[in-house]
């Protein structure tokens, strides 16, 4: 995607250095070296460079991340787009890694127990189907010079993982890991393989708690753990933090959260969501509830100018108004957002629910353009195409630039 005019170029491997069909939509930055570190699952082992080096050279991306594969890829690319790290890996079985934990030296990869099975997939089955006697599963690999049989894996009870808060690491080397987990399968459009036709037609009643894990890197595989603390007050999703803290130990994260108490109106699909502001374990947090009908997306932080106290900044999400069908951009100062929005911009349609979005200062955009021209040269599309029909998907992207955000593009987008 143009990060100006926010055209889409086409699918990016990294000017042909990664080959996975799969990539997630939850990459993790690290602000202490401008690493990118991102991974694909159900990604076919034809792909696996450590196979083909001993075979013939790979001239096709090959795979379509449809086949119920259990290989998992992580890669590490650098701040200046170079691939520095690639490891493949072996899961127990086919299911869905949607977003993972990055601290210093080790990538938490958590596995709901969603799963694809290939034998269905011959069937014209469910891609995914949720098995509700299988355990949730962590598995963690290093950062650095991993080698595929370096996985270790973690296991607890049957839940469904969420979007990651953050991750960090103890000054004796063990991992923090915090993210919500629901007690029940949140894609119930993708039941258990032995539910009777026509009995997933509404939502599961589910709460979503926030919950820290911790691992411990030298525990023996597959070894059971319980999570250490469980935010049970209010059902949430969507966290985010500031970016600028991720891999340290950090005190605030924000999320949109849904007030379970009340009932649902599905006319409207009310439920009435609020934007949280919390602390771990340091003070209580404040909520900012929106009108009623309104839906909050996940937030995005903003650092205030020239701060680099952690928190010190903007948050800003969307807003939609489902009963009058448009949205809003709302910003809020972040360690107060229990006052309300500072600034409000009204967009005159409206936008799908779910979106995810990021903050990008235009100087870093201008860095990086800088660099590709004097460098790497210009951004290139995949020369080579997927198994698979090679379409792009519309993506919906938003600038917001003006007076008071000069400057500053914030793009939203689907995934």
């Amino acid at each position: 995607m143009d990060p100006d005019t926010l055209d889409t170029i086409g699918r990016y491997d990294f000017e042909g250095q990664v080959l996975s069909p799969t990539m997630t939509a939850h990459p993790k930055f690290d602000p202490k070296t401008g690493e990118m570190i991102c991974y694909g699952y159900e990604v076919s082992w034809l792909l696996n460079p450590f196979v083909w080096s001993h075979l013939l050279t790979v001239h096709q991306a090959g795979g379509d991340g449809n086949d119920g594969s259990r290989d998992i890829v992580v890669y590490t690319i650098d701040a200046s787009g170079l691939k520095t790290e690639e490891c493949w890996y072996k899961a127990p079985f086919c299911g869905i890694i949607h977003d993972c934990g990055v601290s210093d030296n080790w990538v938490v990869l958590p596995m709901t127990p969603l799963k694809c099975d290939p034998e269905r997939l011959k069937k014209g089955e469910n891609h995914w189907a949720w098995d509700p006697n299988e355990d949730q599963w962590y598995g963690l690999v290093p950062r650095r010079k991993g080698k595929p049989e370096d996985i270790r894996w973690f296991r607890s009870k049957n839940a469904f993982q969420g979007h990651t808060v953050s991750c960090y690491e103890t000054p004796d080397g063990e991992v923090v890991f915090d993210l919500t987990i629901a007690d029940g399968n949140v894609f119930f459009w993708w039941p258990s393989v032995d539910t009777p036709a026509g009995t997933v037609a509404k939502r599961n009643k589910l709460h979503n708690s926030t919950t820290r894990w911790i691992f411990d890197p030298q525990a023996p595989n597959n070894s059971w753990v319980d999570p250490v603390e469980e935010r049970t007050e209010f059902s949430g999703e969507f966290s985010r933090i500031d970016d600028r803290f991720t891999t340290y130990k950090y005190n605030h994260y924000w999320q949109a959260i849904i007030d379970g108490s009340k009932p649902y109106d599905f006319k409207n699909a009310d439920r009435q969501p609020a934007a949280s502001s919390t602390r771990w374990g340091i003070l209580p947090g404040t909520t900012q509830r929106p009108r009623r009908f309104g839906r909050v997306h996940e937030p995005a932080f903003i650092p205030r100018a020239g701060s680099k106290e952690e928190g010190d900044g903007y948050l800003v999400a969307l807003l939609n108004h489902l009963d009058v069908l448009r949205n809003d951009v709302c910003i809020f100062d972040a360690r107060n957002i229990a006052q309300g929005p500072v600034a409000v911009i009204h967009l005159p349609f409206k936008l799908r629910l779910g979106l995810h979005g990021n903050f990008v200062e235009q100087s870093e955009i201008e860095t990086w353009r800088e660099k590709r021209s004097r460098e790497l040269g210009p951004v290139e599309p995949a020369k080579e195409s997927l198994n698979a029909t090679d379409e792009t998907d519309e993506s919906l992207n938003i600038s917001v630039n003006g007076e008071g955000g000069k400057g500053a593009n914030f793009l939203l987008f689907c995934v």
